[in-house]
């Protein structure tokens, strides 16, 4: 737009609170993105005394590595989230072929101790591709900061993943096996599990009115989406882990309760 237009729309907004200023341009301009353009307008190319200040104090509360494995734990989310959708739908089909599935019907292993089996197992495989990337990332990590005085610990790796990623991986393994027991076809879990990444994926609004990364219920990712020094989870990230490892065990119940009245 032209000077004078700009400037009319400037004299629109100086009234406007933020929220609502970056709502109005929005709806008005289609200029989506405001509240970031805003926020970027407090940073300012910094000193090399300021910017080794800031890195100096971050360091100082945490280790160089419980940063990035906050990143790495968001990276790795999506590949895990993705990972397993592929993989385990061959954790189930060949139980689920007739004949195998009535077979083993007539096996004498409990429907407790088959249900917990194949989720023990799926989540093994999952756990074998997150060790592999713990091990990478943490070998790359240690290698690009040797001697620059940055401490690397293999445990916040560790930590990040257990906390973030492994209940991910439980809720999907059960939600595969409740859907294989369910059809006698694990298939239809793919095209579920791929609008739960995308419902999980999902940004909104908080109450100001900036949009962002704030966390869904029962999601099976965790981003952080900010800066590596200023990476925090979402607000709701103990609530939702600890929800997603009660919803694991309830699918489980269902599971084998499914899997007995089959049986029968």
């Amino acid at each position: 737009m032209s000077s004078e237009e700009a400037e009319a729309v400037i004299e629109e907004l100086r009234e406007m609170e933020i929220s609502k200023a970056c709502s109005y341009l929005e709806s008005e301009y289609q200029y989506f993105g405001a509240d970031y353009a805003y926020e970027d307008t407090a940073f300012h190319k910094g000193t090399a005394e300021e910017i080794n200040s800031y890195i100096r104090g971050r360091l100082e509360q945490n280790s160089f590595s419980y940063y990035f494995a906050r990143k790495f734990a968001d990276f790795a989310g999506l590949f895990m989230a993705v990972f397993a959708v592929v993989l385990l739908g061959f954790l189930y089909l060949q139980d689920t072929r007739r004949a195998s599935y009535e077979l083993l019907h007539t096996k004498p292993v409990s429907a407790g101790a088959y249900i917990v089996g194949k989720i023990a197992g799926g989540l093994a495989m999952c756990l074998i591709a997150l060790g592999i990337l713990n091990v990478l990332f943490y070998a790359v990590c240690l290698f690009s900061l040797r001697g620059n005085g940055f401490e690397v610990r293999l445990w916040d790796f560790l930590g990040a993943s257990c906390f973030y990623i492994l209940p991910n991986m439980l809720m999907i393994v059960c939600i595969y096996t409740l859907i294989s027991i369910l059809f006698k076809n694990p298939l239809p879990a793919v095209p579920l599990l791929i609008i739960y990444m995308v419902y999980s994926n999902m940004g909104s609004r908080n109450a100001e009115g900036v949009c962002g990364y704030y966390g869904r219920p029962l999601a099976i990712m965790v981003r952080f989406q900010g800066r590596f020094f200023d990476t925090a989870p979402p607000p709701m990230a103990l609530f939702n882990q600890s929800m997603l490892l009660l919803a694991s065990a309830v699918l489980t119940g269902i599971s084998i309760r499914l899997w007995k009245r089959r049986r029968m």
